[in-house]
């Protein structure tokens, strides 16, 4: 797998980007704003199912109209960070935030299709307010510590 990003990591339009003078900070600014723009999306819905925030729209309304920005966010933040994973597979793969962000992205990823979205369905999970807000806590700890996890790389080895 190694030998498969290192090959990557060779391609002409990945040199170009990491070796020109605003390739990878151009490539950074679009994946911090996709993470941006997802993290709005998601603090406003998390807020809502806590009780909190926008009462008159229903939770599942909320979740149909941030979709398309959810989704377009999700798009640039993936292909973003591929470039950037890309530019230097190496440092990233000996670096202990990336893999404690990988792994938070995971179980953030798990929590969000295995119960989040339960709770902004159309028909959604009748809960006590306390749970909701449990979910609620967990979902935005989780999406945020990845991205906390992710400014670590920077500063950690």
């Amino acid at each position: 797998m190694l030998s498969l990003f290192h090959w990557c990591s060779t391609w002409a339009p990945i040199v170009f980007i990491r070796d020109s003078r605003y390739g990878m900070p151009a490539v950074q600014s679009v994946h911090l704003t996709g993470l941006t723009v997802f993290l709005a999306t998601m603090v406003i819905l998390d807020l809502r199912l806590a009780g909190f925030g926008n009462r008159e729209s229903s939770l599942s309304g909320l979740a149909r109209q941030f979709k398309p920005w959810r989704t377009g966010a999700v798009t640039l933040v993936i292909l973003s960070g591929l470039l950037i994973f890309l530019a230097t597979p190496e440092k990233y793969l000996g670096s202990h935030p990336f893999r404690i962000k990988m792994a938070l992205l995971g179980c953030a990823i798990l929590f969000h299709f295995g119960v989040l979205r339960r709770f902004i369905a159309p028909e959604p999970v009748s809960c006590p307010r306390r749970i909701n807000v449990i979910v609620a806590f967990l979902s935005l700890t989780l999406w945020f510590s990845v991205g906390w996890a992710g400014r670590a790389i920077a500063f950690i080895p």
